[in-house]
């Protein structure tokens, strides 16, 4: 019954007008100061399936590559093209789209901790989103300037080869 409720409520919504005052009002966010970074973020993909770790990492697939493709797995060299981002503001602190992908060993302490974890079993194609801790990034340290101590990240990878 509820859900019957609630398609209810929806067509009311539309028939309402209450809708349009609401696109008025996304669209007049953007004058209000929200980054770009912020509103495309909200036009990426929804992830089909996102696991959660105890310490907060998150590990949402996004888009999946060939099913027979090559996966990473420990020990093995693979090639990302990655979006960085800090949780907080939106705001990108690194990328290489539309460079040469990033290549590292999987697995052996080579990137942060969260990458290891990340993309571990992710196939050749396969677009992930990775959310990770501060335990699992750069911890209480930071990174130079762009990334602030205790940084929860988020990153957009897509894995591009297996060597």
């Amino acid at each position: 019954r509820k859900k019957k409720n609630k398609k209810k409520k929806k067509k009311k919504t539309e028939e309402g007008g209450d809708l349009t005052s609401k696109e008025t009002t996304v669209s007049g966010m953007g004058d209000k100061g929200v980054s770009t970074t912020q509103l495309e973020e909200h036009n990426e993909p929804k992830s089909s399936q996102a696991r959660t770790f105890g310490n907060g990492l998150v590990i949402e697939e996004l888009t999946m590559g060939k099913p027979d493709g090559k996966r990473a797995s420990p020990g093995r060299l693979v090639s990302v093209h990655y979006i960085g981002k800090l949780k907080m503001n939106g705001e990108i602190f690194d990328s290489n789209v539309g460079a040469s992908p990033f290549k590292f060993r999987l697995g052996v302490g080579g990137v942060i901790k969260g990458w290891d974890v990340g993309v571990n079993g992710m196939r050749i194609g396969d677009k992930r989103r990775l959310t990770i801790p501060p335990s699992m990034g750069y911890g209480a340290e930071g990174a130079g300037e762009k990334i602030p101590p205790n940084s929860w990240l988020v990153f957009n990878v897509e894995l591009v080869n297996v060597h």
